[in-house]
């Protein structure tokens, strides 16, 4: 391979900061709508449980980052 692989593609692009990011963005409105859910007396606990995982680790990985100087 030329360096067309996903893995190479993944090792240059993928950063701490980014993964960190996206889980955030993943995290919030998964959270947000199985809250509704289960108020709404749904099946939601599951995704809340998803929801809330994503977003307090996004948010750790956020804090956690070192800042470049």
């Amino acid at each position: 391979m030329d360096g067309r692989s996903i893995t190479a593609w993944a090792r240059r692009n993928c950063t701490e900061r980014r993964l960190a990011v996206a889980m955030v963005v993943a995290g919030t409105p998964t959270t947000l709508a199985s809250v509704a859910i289960y108020i709404l007396h749904g099946p939601g606990f599951p995704f809340l449980v998803i929801g809330l995982s994503l977003l307090i680790t996004g948010l750790v990985m956020l804090g956690a980052a070192r800042k470049s100087p």
